[in-house]
């Protein structure tokens, strides 16, 4: 077993406790005062380095929306241009003449003894060629056209001349507004 006994004076004792006391003190003060430095500079990198993501977001962003307002520019260009065209199609579609009415509606006046060989087209005036049996048939689909809105009806004098199985040929002018008629 092992006795200390000590031998210092009480004041010296007493001077010795308050030391230790301040040195206790002033190595927890230090110790908190390096973790608060090191607490701050930790703090302190991840503020820089958050401040320079923040600012490569934000230069992101401008770019990301000035390349938005240049693709929605660019779409809205596509848009007018895709109006102008559907625009130009429309008209077109509207001028356009409808020759499928008109030739089917010659082709029901045609009688059975009449023969359709060749049809001209050109604006609004139309150029027919065929074949008839008799002269009755061709006068009758003469007579069929005009009633059916065709104007300035010219058939030759050679059409009637023979009166059987003959060629023949008419012009005639057609109506704009007949044309178009959807």
């Amino acid at each position: 077993m092992k006795v200390d006994i000590n031998i210092i004076p009480d004041e010296q004792k007493k001077e010795r406790m308050l030391e230790r006391r301040i040195g206790a003190i002033l190595r927890f003060g230090f110790s908190i005062f390096f973790a608060l430095i090191v607490l701050s500079s930790v703090l302190f990198i991840a503020q820089v380095i958050l401040n320079a993501d923040y600012k490569l977001a934000k230069e992101n962003s401008q770019s990301r929306r000035q390349s938005f307002s240049r693709e929605s520019e660019q779409l809205e260009d596509f848009l007018v241009n895709i109006n102008l065209l559907s625009q130009k199609i429309n008209k077109t579609s509207r001028e356009t003449p409808r020759w499928l009415k008109v030739f089917a509606r010659i082709a029901e006046t045609a009688p059975p003894e009449i023969k359709l060989i060749s049809v001209h087209a050109e604006k609004e005036h139309l150029k027919i060629s065929g074949f008839s049996r008799t002269r009755e048939a061709f006068l009758d689909f003469q007579e069929k056209l005009k009633t059916e809105g065709i104007k300035n009806l010219t058939s030759p004098v050679s059409n009637v001349v023979s009166p059987e199985d003959f060629n023949f040929e008419i012009g005639m002018d057609l109506d704009k507004n007949f044309l178009n008629q959807p």
